[in-house]
């Protein structure tokens, strides 16, 4: 059985760094994390993942909110649009609905069953990419000016509703370690 929820928010972008406007979700965690070195938000963590599945299991355990940041793969896409999705929703994100590894859904579901404590609130946003395929650490004109504006609005939604004033202790600052985001 885990511990219980801290009340500590986390963002957690996702991408391939290597993937043209995969990058996304790492480039928003980026910006945010910037954002929080000059106006500081308590509580909150920003970490990255190239990952989706168990290792979302294992970045989320404890937090009592998590917002989700990635960039979507669709047929045809409006490049830069910012989305915001539910679980439901989640169809041309490769992290957090992928048919060869966990969804975000199913790990939810299965952190439950296993007594991991996850977040009881869940925020999703994402980006449409304009290339998804193409091996390049940039990203198009269009996702790439969508960067800042959605940081900005994690930004507010974090300030809005902040998290505990203290650190979150030994298991949180091994997570920062290992997953934050280049600044």
């Amino acid at each position: 059985m885990s511990p219980p929820q801290t009340g500590r928010v986390v963002v957690v972008g996702l991408g391939n760094p290597v993937v043209s406007d995969d990058r996304a979700g790492l480039a928003v965690a980026s910006a945010v994390a910037r954002l929080l070195e000059q106006r500081p938000v308590p509580g909150v963590d920003v970490l990255v993942s190239t990952r989706g599945g168990f290792e979302l299991i294992d970045l989320l355990n404890c937090y009592s909110r998590a917002i989700l940041v990635d960039c979507l793969s669709l047929p045809d896409p409006v490049a830069g649009r910012i989305r915001r999705l539910d679980l439901d929703g989640l169809a041309g994100s490769a992290r957090l609905f992928n048919a060869h590894e966990l969804s975000l859904a199913q790990a939810c579901d299965l952190a439950s069953h296993l007594g991991i404590s996850m977040p009881g609130e869940l925020a999703i946003w994402a980006i449409e990419g304009g290339d998804t395929c193409t091996l390049s650490d940039q990203m198009t004109p269009q996702v790439a000016a969508a960067i800042e504006p959605l940081a900005l609005q994690i930004h507010e939604c974090l300030a809005a509703r902040p998290g505990p004033p203290d650190d979150g202790g030994a298991e949180f600052a091994e997570r920062r370690r290992l997953f934050a985001p280049d600044v």
